[in-house]
């Protein structure tokens, strides 16, 4: 018969007083109070300090929304609150900067649009396309989500002449975007959105995630008015909602 190991027994239904006994008999040391004095002291061991341990470790929720792991277990434990603002103050100056290290994406105003029905060369050679690029941007053949691609073959992000399987948040830092006004009320309601996730997820994790694509998404949005801003807000369907809410949840992210 396999001999028995300490702690295998652990499992659901077990009494709450079996996880105080096991750590009394291992004896985990927490550091000596006093660095001259005796042995270190023992660590109480405890079902939230292992909890409350792996979620700071991990920053991801078990069993809870992250929500509630940002307010009720993060935001709690003052004795790692200072330290982690600073990782996520770190982690957001990181990707704002990186967001502002490449130009933004070209944008087409109504003017070029209006323009290009009579003299679709010159603004095509504006913005480095040619007149049938230009044409299937502005009839809308060429949408992503955010913006259109110019060349779907050539990315980045896949190898060449491959079609690009990137994240389309990655859109808004390719060369190969280009925006149109026709963009403008999924553009806001996708910044919306992405402002409201920051009460919704974990500061770092919202950090690491959408700092860099908001910050390049208010970037472009700050070119227009606060009134051309609120008529596309005005004017965003429940089709575009359910677009955005579709693809920052990744369900349309390549497989």
């Amino acid at each position: 018969m396999p001999e028995a190991r300490t702690g295998a027994g652990f499992r659901a239904g077990i009494p709450k007083a079996a996880l105080a006994c096991w750590g009394q008999h291992a004896g985990p040391a927490a550091g000596r109070d006093d660095p001259e004095a005796g042995e270190p002291a023992g660590l109480r061991v405890s079902s939230r300090r292992l909890r409350l341990t792996w979620l700071e470790m991990h920053q991801k929720p078990v069993a809870h929304t992250e929500t509630t792991l940002a307010n009720e277990y993060l935001a709690r434990n003052r004795g790692n609150l200072a330290e982690y603002q600073k990782v996520v103050a770190a982690a957001l100056a990181e990707q704002v900067a990186a967001a502002r290290a490449r130009p933004p994406i070209p944008v087409l105003t109504q003017h070029d649009v209006e323009r290009a029905a009579t003299d679709p060369a010159s603004v095509a050679d504006r913005y480095g396309l040619d007149e049938q690029r230009l044409a299937q941007l502005i009839a809308g053949r060429l949408d992503t989500v955010l913006a259109g691609c110019t060349d779907n073959l050539n990315s980045p992000h896949s190898r060449a002449g491959e079609p690009c399987t990137a994240s389309f948040l990655l859109c808004l830092s390719c060369p190969n975007a280009r925006a149109a006004p026709a963009h403008l009320p999924v553009q806001v309601l996708t910044a919306d959105m992405l402002a409201a996730r920051r009460e919704q997820i974990t500061p770092l994790d919202w950090a690491r995630r959408f700092a860099d694509p908001a910050t390049r998404l208010d970037d472009l949005l700050a070119r227009f008015s606060d009134a051309v801003i609120a008529d596309a807000r005005q004017a965003a369907t429940a089709a575009d909602r359910d677009l955005v809410e579709r693809f920052l949840s990744r369900e349309l992210d390549h497989r």
